[in-house]
C-alpha cells in the first residue's frame, strides 16, 4: 500500500523475529524513475526478503529527510532534493540506483523546432527542484546562457505546466511520464528526451542512513536485494513493468508504454560515481551553490556489489 502524508509516526525497527519486519521507504510522486520500486511491491520482492514495505509519498525533500533522519522512515529512493541536505552534513548514504538517466523529456509548442529556438521564450520549472536543474543543465548542453537567454516560470507540479503550455503562459517544459506523454496527446511535441542527453545520471536510487547501515546492516542489505531484484525485473520483463504502472498509477497502456521505452535502458542498479556526480551537478546548478563534500562520502556501495556477485550479475 502506498499513501500521502505529511507527517509519519514514530516506529521502530522489528524484533528480528520470523514475523516480517515493516520498512517505510519515501518517493516524491509516482514516476516512472521509481518503477523497480513498484516492480519489486507487485512482485513480492519484499515479502521474499521478509520485509512488509510501504511506500510512501512524500513530495518535498526536506520533509523526507526530517523524517528519515528522525527514524520515521527507513529508506528514501530519490537522489538529488536531498544532496543539499548531505553537503551541509546530513547522514544520508547512497546505497544503490533505480534509474540512472533522467526521466523527463523537453515538451514545447509545435511551433520551436530547436532547443537554440528555446532563446527569448518561457519555460515553466519548479524552482529548486529536478525540473530546473534539468532545464539549466539541458541549455549549458547547447552552449546557451541558461541564466540569461530564457525566462523561467514557477510553475510547480506536472499538470500545472500542461495547462500553462495550453493556455500560452509558457512555452516550454520538462516533464516526465506519463505528463509528457499527456501533453504529446494534447498536442504539444517532445523536444529532447534528457535521458539520450545525459547518460549516466544517478536520477533516483535507494539511500538510508549511515546509522540505520552500521547498526542493522543485513536489513539494509536485504532491502539492497528487493530493490536490486525489481530493477532487474524491469528491465528483463517490460509487460511486468508496464502492467504494474497500469495497475498502481492507473496509466492507459499505451502511456506506460511510452513511459517504459524511455526508460528501460537506465536501470541499473549499481551507481557509478560519475553518474552521482552529475546529479550533484544539476543540483547545484539548480540552488546555484557549489557541492561541499565529494559523493564518495555519502556512497556504500558494498551491499549492491555484493547482492549483483550474489545473483550472478555483474
Amino acid at each position: 500500500m502506498h499513501v500521502a502524508i505529511a507527517f509519519l509516526a514514530w516506529f521502530s525497527f522489528g524484533s528480528g523475529s520470523a514475523r516480517a519486519e515493516a520498512v517505510r521507504a519515501a518517493y516524491p510522486s509516482a514516476n516512472v524513475q521509481f518503477l523497480p520500486a513498484f516492480v519489486a511491491l507487485e512482485k513480492g520482492f519484499y515479502k521474499r526478503e521478509g520485509l512488509d514495505t510501504e511506500l510512501i509519498s512524500v513530495r518535498n525533500a526536506v520533509t523526507a529527510v526530517q523524517a528519515l533522519l528522525g527514524n520515521q522512515i527507513h529508506f528514501i529512493f530519490s537522489v538529488g532534493p536531498q544532496m543539499p541536505s548531505i553537503w551541509e552534513g546530513a547522514d544520508i548514504i547512497l546505497l544503490a540506483q533505480q534509474v540512472g538517466r533522467p526521466t523527463f523529456s523537453m515538451m514545447v509548442t509545435p511551433d520551436i523546432q530547436k532547443v537554440t529556438d528555446l532563446k527569448g521564450q518561457k519555460i515553466g520549472v519548479s524552482f529548486g527542484g529536478s525540473t530546473f536543474a534539468g532545464t539549466k543543465a539541458m541549455l549549458e548542453l547547447y552552449k546557451m546562457n541558461a541564466e540569461k537567454d530564457v525566462q523561467y516560470v514557477s510553475i510547480p507540479g506536472s499538470q500545472p505546466k500542461i495547462a500553462a503550455l495550453q493556455q500560452g503562459i509558457i512555452q516550454a517544459a520538462l516533464l516526465a511520464p506519463p505528463s509528457d506523454y499527456v501533453a504529446l496527446k494534447a498536442g504539444f511535441k517532445r523536444l529532447a528526451n534528457l535521458a539520450d542527453l545525459f547518460k549516466d545520471t544517478s536520477f533516483s536510487g535507494l539511500a538510508a542512513t549511515g546509522k540505520t547501515i552500521k547498526e542493522h546492516p543485513q536489513f539494509v542489505k536485504r532491502m539492497v536485494r528487493t530493490i536490486v531484484r525489481g530493477v532487474l525485473h524491469a528491465r528483463d520483463n517490460p509487460e511486468d513493468a508496464i502492467q504494474t504502472m497500469v495497475k498502481h498509477w492507473r496509466m492507459e497502456h499505451d502511456v506506460a508504454v511510452d513511459a517504459y521505452n524511455l526508460v528501460k535502458e537506465a536501470l541499473q542498479p549499481v551507481p557509478t560515481e560519475k553518474g552521482v556526480e552529475l546529479m550533484a551537478q544539476w543540483q547545484s546548478v539548480a540552488l546555484n551553490v557549489k557541492p561541499k563534500r565529494p559523493v564518495r562520502e555519502y556512497m556504500d556501495l558494498r551491499f549492491v556489489n555484493e547482492v549483483m556477485a550474489e545473483i550472478g550479475q555483474k
